[in-house]
């Protein structure tokens, strides 16, 4: 063989390996292609096939694009749908919730990107909703600024899965989400089921000692004088019933005195009208029984009391300074006198009032009155006692709000022979009422929107779906319920705020 035939030969060689080797570079590129798209995945939601990607491909802290590819389930691109992303980070702590919603456009057939922002570095939740008139369906992801995978955590049941028999699929339940068994324990979801509880609730009000106003009393005499010797002379002393305030001279009551024990011996010189009379026990021969009786019944009107006339009557002369007596026992509230003091009939020259029981009159809400009833135990409290608490019974419901409070008046009477409440001093009240057995979730389960109480209630199969209940009485941890769940259902007791968020698409329809 010639030397330019060799030659020859082997450049033939080498163009033929050299296309060899570039036909398997394009071949291996193609399968890595491939292999990524596939790593990219597609997944199901309702009638579309979704995949989703991210770019930058590691999401980062401010603006992100996610590129969303949606297709039916023969493979076509899905045109002119309307597709809604909210991208969320649930508040931890102090820290608030935090949300972006994406700016949203068709880039090319079936083909939409989201322009988003993210506040700071973490894992965050992404939402996607897809409203076309083939269908509408909402996928949820997970993301993570340390990741550059975006994970499907649920969404849509596809087109044609089964639903377990009686149970409404997600289209028949507005705002309702699927959660799987792994997002599930993520998030932390804890369910229990609806049932009948003992209630019992406690309310707590403010409190304010007072005097018990039915038994003051005040002292004012029914006939004038001057104050002889005074014995409680200063306000605020504790006195007993039948205990000496003072003593008074008074012409109008010595005058009467002497009239009475006149009338006790009015006849001692034997005769009245020609014939003697008849003598009581107890009086002289010659006393007029009847003028007796009117001179006695002048001084017990003039509220000079039984024994203090028979001291009259056995002493034969008017007693100058009388003792004016405490008619109750108690502490001096107001004292008008001195010695030396004149006063009139009618002057109020005394005001006592008595310090065992008090009153506390607590101020109770309108919403609380109709678990308040009279001869209910009540709880004093106040870090003055010694015992930091004491036991009372409510006597009085007040019919009347305060218009300045805006609060109902009940008043509980406490005991008090230490005289350890003070009147003006301010309490602790907690007043417990039995509700009975009444159908009850923990409150733990309630959601707060706007005027309306929210619950999740668990439909099987990973499906939960938001139900406005109404709630009766609040009593401890547990909220009553009048309307909304039945018994045996199983509400979503712990979770139900990252449940609110992912059912949160629902919301744009204005319903849930």
């Amino acid at each position: 063989m010639s030397l330019r035939r060799m030659v020859l030969t082997l450049v033939v060689t080498a163009v033929a390996l050299g296309a060899a080797l570039e036909g398997c570079a394009r071949k291996e590129t193609g399968r890595t292609e491939e292999s990524s798209s596939q790593a990219a995945g597609t997944d199901a939601a309702g009638a579309f096939r979704v995949s989703l990607r991210n770019h930058p491909q590691t999401p980062s802290v401010g603006d992100n694009t996610l590129v969303i590819a949606i297709r039916d389930t023969t493979g076509a691109p899905v045109r002119g749908a309307q597709v809604d992303v909210l991208v969320w980070m649930e508040a931890m702590g102090a820290m608030p919730r935090m949300e972006s919603r994406g700016v949203v456009r068709e880039s090319a057939g079936g083909v939409y990107e989201a322009k988003y922002g993210l506040a700071m570095a973490g894992e965050w939740d992404v939402g996607i909703r897809i409203r076309h008139p083939s269908g509408a369906a909402e996928a949820a992801y997970r993301m993570s600024t340390s990741l550059k995978t975006l994970t499907f955590s649920g969404g849509t049941p596809p087109a044609g899965a089964a639903t377990p028999p009686g149970a409404p699929s997600a289209e028949d339940v507005a705002g309702a989400v699927r959660i799987d068994p792994v997002r599930r324990q993520a998030i932390g979801v804890k369910t229990e089921p609806v049932q009948a509880r003992d209630l019992a609730t406690t309310i707590r009000a403010a409190g304010r000692v007072t005097y018990d106003e039915t038994r003051r009393a005040e002292v004012s005499l029914k006939f004038s004088g001057w104050v002889r010797d005074i014995r409680v002379d200063y306000t605020g002393k504790p006195v007993r019933a039948g205990e000496v305030l003072f003593t008074a001279y008074s012409p109008e009551l010595v005058s009467a005195q002497q009239d009475y024990l006149t009338a006790l011996d009015v006849g001692a010189s034997g005769m009245t009208g020609g014939a003697h009379r008849a003598s009581e026990p107890g009086q002289a021969p010659g006393a007029d029984p009847e003028l007796a009786a009117a001179a006695r019944e002048r001084l017990l009107r003039w509220d000079v009391r039984p024994a203090q006339i028979e001291a009259i009557a056995r002493a034969g002369k008017p007693i100058d300074a009388f003792p004016i007596l405490a008619p109750a026992s108690g502490v001096v509230l107001e004292k008008s006198i001195v010695r030396g003091s004149a006063f009139t009939a009618g002057q109020t020259l005394y005001k006592i009032a008595p310090i065992h029981p008090v009153w506390v009159i607590a101020s109770v809400y309108p919403y609380e009155l109709p678990f308040v009833r009279t001869g209910m135990a009540a709880k004093i409290l106040s870090p003055f006692l010694p015992e930091r608490s004491r036991s009372g019974k409510v006597s009085y419901v007040d019919p009347y709000l305060d218009p300045q409070a805006r609060t109902a008046q009940v008043r509980v009477v406490v005991p008090n022979a230490r005289g350890d409440l003070k009147p003006d001093m301010f309490v602790d009240v907690l007043l417990s009422a039995s509700l009975g057995k009444r159908l009850a979730i923990p409150e733990s389960a309630v959601l707060y929107v706007g005027d309306r109480r929210i619950v999740f209630v668990d439909l099987g199969d990973g499906r939960f779906a938001p139900r406005t209940v109404t709630l009766g009485a609040k009593a401890g941890d547990s909220y009553e319920i009048v309307e909304g769940l039945r018994a045996g259902e199983i509400v979503v007791i712990s979770g139900n705020f990252l449940i609110a968020s992912e059912s949160r698409l629902k919301s744009a329809t204005g319903k849930w």
